[in-house]
């Protein structure tokens, strides 16, 4: 097979059979993983094509860091054109970008999600973290996917962006669809189709913002100045393609897995709500337990040596997130959730040059839906029985239903 001999011709050592894609639940993915971690931190599957699979701590935070020998860019003529069915899947930048070409695109998000524009935002994240809540707050009961985790980040990022609001339910049930649903459903040929859908939208109201520029992301997206001119429109549609895809599910991933936990552990409950530096603490477990991207590939551009194994350049590179955040080398205990966990520097959303532009954003959401959950419907039953998870683990994890049960309460918006 292609790939699968070092430069000399010897095979690549050592080889596993490994498939990030077998495993079809949290527990499966998990064991998945620490059973590769403990065998061999770096080694080789013929999985997929072949690959390297990166699963210690100290490997994926060197490869992350080390963006000129594992590169994100679309290089291999084979992950330029990346489809899911006949969908045909276009690079999102600056996420798959190399430095010169991701500075300008990297300025963008930077500016745009930074901490002090997240700061400004928080009036409008708490009021549709209050507004989801009230619809159903009055009868006792909800879907907690449906109701709450996965509209709000939706709203938040869509309306920032400036799309209409008639635009966010299919938008949001787009990419949470092809998360959601196995791959053989019509649901996941449903979400697929929207999320070409999508495409078409944000090429339609970025013309629109060309023509009419409002106060809103895409504006500032589309009008931005890249080395002297004004940005691509392919960039400009791949900059907001981005945020969506960014805003969108991840934030539901790591939402809805945290609101099943606290479902089995309620004793943790009034310790998040009662203080705010263990709610601190605490989001950054979650995201440890639970990081919202968890697993990406790159492309080794040079030799090198990593974890005691040669990668040549050329190889295909599957780096772990979940498996470096579950690393008991780099966090003890590392398979139990502990509230207030110091230090905890995990790699949920990545290190180096392309560490998520999005991770104020989605800390202060995280924050806010808990705080509101936590103190509007403090007790909660999950419907064990009933929850459903997503059908695979490989890059995203989440919970596609949670149905729960509380005491009802009051809207604090009012009926309109």
């Amino acid at each position: 097979m292609a790939g699968s001999e070092i430069g000399d011709g010897l095979p690549k050592q050592p080889l596993i059979d490994f498939d990030h894609y077998r495993q079809h639940s949290l527990s499966e993915s998990d064991r998945a993983w620490r059973e590769v971690r403990k065998a061999c931190p770096v080694a080789w599957t013929e999985a997929n094509g072949g690959h390297w699979v990166i699963s210690s701590y100290q490997a994926v935070a060197s490869a992350f860091k080390d963006w000129e020998t594992f590169s994100s860019a679309r290089t291999d003529p084979e992950v330029s054109s990346l489809s899911v069915g006949n969908l045909k899947i276009p690079p999102l930048y600056p996420e798959e970008l190399d430095p010169p070409e991701w500075h300008p695109l990297r300025r963008i998000l930077s500016e745009l999600l930074s901490p002090g524009a997240v700061q400004r935002l928080q009036p409008r994240i708490t009021h549709w973290v209050t507004h989801y809540i009230d619809q159903v707050i009055e009868s006792g009961r909800c879907d907690m996917t449906e109701d709450i985790a996965c509209p709000i980040p939706a709203a938040v990022s869509l309306e920032l962006l400036g799309f209409p609001q008639s635009d966010w339910e299919r938008m949001s049930n787009a990419f949470h669809g092809t998360g959601s649903y196995d791959r053989s459903t019509p649901e996941f040929a449903q979400a697929l189709a929207d999320v070409a859908w999508v495409g078409a939208r944000v090429r339609e109201e970025l013309s629109e913002r060309v023509r009419e520029p409002r106060d809103d992301a895409m504006s500032f997206i589309v009008s931005h100045d890249v080395d002297g001119h004004q940005i691509a429109r392919t960039d400009a549609e791949a900059v907001v393609l981005l945020v969506i895809g960014g805003g969108v599910d991840t934030t539901t991933s790591l939402t809805s897995s945290a609101l099943v936990y606290l479902g089995r552990h309620p004793e943790l409950r009034a310790p998040l709500l009662d203080d705010p530096t263990i709610l601190d603490s605490g989001t950054e477990e979650f995201l440890r337990m639970y990081p919202p991207a968890r697993t990406h590939a790159r492309i080794a551009v040079r030799d090198i040596e990593l974890g005691g194994c040669h990668i040549s350049a050329g190889d295909r590179v599957l780096l772990s997130e979940v498996s470096a955040c579950h690393d008991e080398r780099a966090f003890p205990d590392a398979d139990r959730f502990i509230i207030d966990r110091f230090p905890n520097r995990h790699v949920a959303f990545g290190l180096g040059i392309h560490r998520c532009p999005g991770s104020h954003l989605a800390r202060a959401q995280f924050k806010e839906i808990m705080r509101q959950v936590l103190q509007r419907m403090p007790d909660y039953r999950v419907d064990q029985q009933q929850i459903v998870e997503y059908p695979n683990w490989s890059s995203i994890g989440g919970w596609a239903k949670i149905p729960a049960t509380f005491s009802p309460g009051g809207r604090l918006l009012g009926t309109g």
